[in-house]
């Protein structure tokens, strides 16, 4: 039997769901806030997650980040209110796995849940890191030795071609297919400009790693 976790802090709405989700034959464990379900992710296995955005500590999506960052391979559905286009993008960009918007049909819900508990399950893995250059590819930010890195868009997109083949060579091809889509033309040292940027903004802040030109053919992030 599949176990789900469920946060959602309107009392009547949560055991509407809790019934609806135990009449299909799945255990189904309610809380109420961010911090309460941080709890219980540390003291049960669940093979799925159903959160609300709007809770009383905080966003649902800091139990979203709490369950990737802890390499919890669980599949993470929202049921919300917060239905505008910028709202499901943005979860579904921080890996959550579908989104579904209040009101809801149960039916619906039922639906949903089985076709997310029908997937292979993988660990999720959305930071990657290189010496002491820590890249989260969900939120497309990176720290350096703990220090939040300032950089533009076009430089995070370099960051993460090359810290993702750390130590290895990545050619001006690959990284002008990245950086640059079929209506964005690239100047002649588009890419140098870039990595000139980018290696700047890595030592000011102590970065034990450098880009390193490999001359007619690319970049490496090594030592």
């Amino acid at each position: 039997m599949a176990r789900l976790l469920v946060l959602e802090d309107e009392r009547t709405l949560a055991r509407h769901i809790q019934a609806t989700l135990q009449r299909s034959g799945y255990a189904v464990d309610v809380v109420d806030t961010v911090a309460g379900g941080r709890h219980a992710l540390g003291a049960a296995t669940y093979d799925l997650l159903v959160l609300d955005r709007q809770l009383p500590d905080g966003d649902g999506l800091l139990l979203l980040d709490f369950a990737r960052q802890s390499k919890l391979a669980i599949p993470v559905l929202f049921l919300t209110a917060r239905s505008s286009l910028d709202d499901r993008v943005g979860a579904l960009n921080r890996v959550a796995d579908d989104y579904l918007c209040k009101p809801f049909e149960g039916a619906e819900l039922v639906a949903r849940v089985a076709a997310l508990l029908r997937r292979p399950r993988e660990v999720v893995v959305s930071t990657v890191e290189a010496g002491n250059i820590v890249l989260d590819k969900a939120t497309h930010s990176a720290m350096v030795g703990g220090k939040p890195l300032m950089i533009a868009r076009r430089e995070s997109m370099l960051l993460e071609q090359l810290v993702c083949r750390s130590g290895q060579v990545v050619t001006r091809e690959i990284l002008d297919a990245k950086l640059f889509g079929f209506d964005d033309s690239a100047s002649s040292n588009a890419i140098e400009a870039s990595v000139y940027r980018l290696r700047t903004a890595l030592g000011n802040l102590g970065a034990d790693r450098q880009i390193h030109t490999v001359r007619g053919i690319g970049y490496c992030l090594a030592p």
